[in-house]
């Protein structure tokens, strides 16, 4: 038992300013956050803005810019940081660079690009056609860590999944946390997809090429949180993860 449940830093240390008020701002925070995934993929559809001629409505402006930029990073940092006066040493939680952990972590970041090895023949064989390849190659690797990688990491583990942990219980707050976080991912794809993850307007494949992978990923992102707090390995693993379907849209292969 000591094994499963097991945690560097256990639920029980953990210390904030005003938990009730913090987790209560960050659970409505999430739901808005669902409804705005509504009004985006609408929004798309309607006035797309792709970026560099994107294949894919995770790199259009409406989707990359605002919904990811101003409310997934602007937002929750000045909440986190100005509002709430916490620092980079409140997510750390005095996390230390050890060989241990730089083997654990290149390893699991390996393993989430080999996720999308699929999509290395495409890119390869396409990007030689395209104009502003280099470009393209750029903002393909990049974009994934600013508007995924980086801010979904910090807000659905190091805000809202620790607060949940210490309000209620680690598992409760892996699975409310992975809900939401797979909730948002929903109906964007619901009006938007064309390929794995779902097709538009079909509810039933969108729940099967999304919300399961994503509900899953995320649990499995819970758990090594609630275990190690290890926030820049998650960081680096969800981005390694995004990476390929990213240049795969900026090529202009469909997934």
């Amino acid at each position: 038992m000591n094994w499963i449940t097991w945690q560097r830093v256990p639920a029980g240390q953990l210390s904030f300013k005003d938990l009730n008020q913090e987790c209560n701002a960050l659970l409505g925070y999430s739901v808005f956050y669902i409804l705005l995934a509504m009004g985006i993929g609408k929004l798309i559809q309607v006035a797309p803005l792709p970026i560099l001629g994107a294949a894919d409505f995770i790199q259009d402006l409406w989707y990359a810019l605002v919904f990811k930029g101003i409310f997934l990073v602007l937002i929750p940092s000045l909440l986190y940081f100005k509002v709430w006066n916490y620092s980079k040493k409140d997510l750390v939680l005095g996390l230390r660079a050890t060989p241990s952990i730089w083997i654990k972590g290149i390893l699991l970041v390996l393993a989430g690009f080999g996720l999308n090895a699929g999509h290395i023949p495409g890119i390869l064989a396409q990007a030689p056609l395209v104009e502003l390849a280099e470009l393209k190659w750029g903002i393909g690797i990049v974009l994934p860590l600013l508007i995924a990688g980086l801010p979904e990491e910090l807000f659905f583990r190091g805000m809202l999944q620790t607060r949940l942990e210490k309000r209620w219980n680690t598992p409760v707050a892996i699975l409310v946390s992975g809900i939401l976080f797979t909730a948002w991912h929903l109906p964007s794809r619901f009006f938007l997809a064309s390929g794995v993850e779902g097709q538009a307007g079909d509810l039933s494949s969108v729940v099967l090429g999304t919300g399961v992978p994503v509900l899953l990923v995320s649990l499995f992102f819970g758990w090594h949180w609630a275990r190690y707090r290890n926030l820049p390995v998650l960081i680096c693993t969800h981005w390694a993860i995004d990476i390929l379907p990213s240049l795969s849209s900026f090529f202009g292969i469909s997934n």
